[in-house]
């Protein structure tokens, strides 16, 4: 535990405010502007009441705001309830631009630092059994609004903040297990309180909530190279030993190729599909598995501030799937993976191949002076859990190996040279397959 407590503290201590990484204000009429804010500390309760078959929550948020307006902020579900500095209030969802929607307080503030009181039901990826319930906050990067804010009150992928959450189960003597990437106390039987680093963000949190013993579970430790012991917890209907032994060698080869693992844990679901990254944690398929935890590094090491950056860890990924290899620009397609939209927030799919091909590409033009995956270490440890644009991964490149990029980046991922349509693009990813609402359901 207190391994645990320190790694969470080195966490935090890379942390800084990001509101010049926040999208532009928003015009909601001619009288208010919707302003992006900066949540500091977020603590919610959520009560699942076996009897009542409702996961009901309780959030409070401190933010800051920097300019007067309503602020921004974002849950799918409409609010039972809210109050600003303790006055009732209302929210109302509004338009990102036309690509994305989010929620703001129907109520002007002054600059300064706020507190918002919000209620909400969790009714998405819950399950209610006769004495037991299942709950899991299943996200995807390739879905718009997909997300912290399917379950609860959060900002933008930009931001980051101090999150607790205390969960409670009533209505039943059934003993229940919650795997989560946070510091987690057994409060008493059926209750946890849950201490989520500062440098989360609102792609980082890894939630699921079961009856004890209806997943098989293996834990061991893995020992670090920087001398640390971290616990890995595997846990799947398959072979945890086959998950364990693979995690175990997957996380010794970024090691070596990236440096120390980043996070506090290592967390397993070896759910045969539904692959996806969270900070120290995956649900994943045995194949998946290696892409998933290099996003560990790139994707929740250090993190897309918004959609347009997104290609940068599914490329990488990708890269290192394929076997790192070499492309010549021939073998290039003009993108705009990051020339969409600035308030964008999911992914482009182009990622995966032409992103892939690019990041080969920049490793065949510097090989002479090293692997790029020696510049991304270089990166990883530099920007460890600070939110980044594409400007600042183009930028870093052209200061490690001193020259320009402009004409590369704006032919082939700013879409200023026109771009090259493939239906390939809008296939579905072995490693992000598309899941239906019941298929995620059923991998609760």
């Amino acid at each position: 535990m207190k391994l645990l407590t320190l790694a969470m503290m080195l966490l935090s201590s890379a942390v800084m405010a990001n509101l010049h990484q926040a999208p532009p204000s928003l015009n909601l009429n001619r009288n208010a502007k919707g302003i992006f804010v900066d949540f500091k500390k977020v603590k919610s309760v959520i009560t699942y009441d076996i009897n009542k078959r409702s996961a009901k929550v309780v959030t409070s948020i401190e933010f800051e705001q920097t300019e007067a307006g309503m602020p921004v902020f974002d849950l799918v579900p409409t609010p039972t309830s809210l109050s600003i500095n303790g006055a009732g209030a209302t929210s109302e969802s509004t338009s990102l631009s036309g690509v994305s929607t989010v929620r703001f307080v129907k109520k002007a503030l002054q600059p300064g630092t706020h507190n918002l009181v919000i209620l909400n039901e969790i009714s998405k990826n819950l399950s209610w059994n006769s004495n037991y319930v299942k709950s899991a906050f299943w996200m995807s990067d390739l879905s718009d609004r997909r997300y912290l804010e399917q379950y609860l009150p959060t900002n933008l992928e930009f931001d980051q903040y101090k999150n607790d959450i205390e969960v409670k189960i009533v209505g039943t003597e059934v003993e229940h297990v919650l795997y989560t990437n946070g510091e987690t106390k057994l409060l008493e039987k059926n209750n946890w309180s849950v201490s989520y680093p500062e440098g989360y963000t609102a792609s980082s949190l890894f939630y699921h909530l079961t009856k004890k013993g209806l997943i098989p579970e293996e834990k061991k430790t893995f020992t670090s190279i920087d001398g640390r012991q971290i616990p890995v917890t595997v846990y799947t209907s398959g072979s945890t030993s086959k998950f364990m032994k693979s995690s175990l060698k997957i996380m010794a080869e970024l090691e070596r190729d990236y440096g120390p693992w980043p996070h506090a844990q290592l967390i397993v679901y070896g759910a045969g599909s539904g692959g996806m990254e969270y900070c120290g944690a995956t649900i994943t398929s045995s194949s998946a598995l290696g892409h998933e935890l290099t996003h560990s590094y790139f994707a929740r090491g250090v993190m897309p501030a918004h959609g347009n950056a997104g290609w940068v860890d599914e490329a990488v990924a990708s890269w290192r799937d394929a076997g790192y290899p070499s492309y010549s620009e021939w073998r290039l397609s003009r993108t705009q993976m990051a020339g969409h939209s600035i308030y964008r927030r999911t992914t482009d799919r182009a990622a995966y191949s032409k992103g892939m091909r690019f990041i080969g590409f920049l490793h065949e033009k510097f090989k002479s002076q090293d692997s790029f995956k020696v510049f991304l270490k270089n990166f990883f440890e530099t920007r460890k859990f600070k939110p980044f644009k594409t400007p600042e991964f183009q930028k870093a490149i052209e200061d490690f190996y001193n020259t320009s990029l402009t004409g590369e980046f704006d032919k082939y991922i700013y879409g200023k040279k026109g771009i090259d349509e493939s239906p390939k693009d809008l296939t579905e990813n072995e490693y992000h397959p598309h899941l239906t609402d019941k298929q995620l359901f059923d991998l609760l």
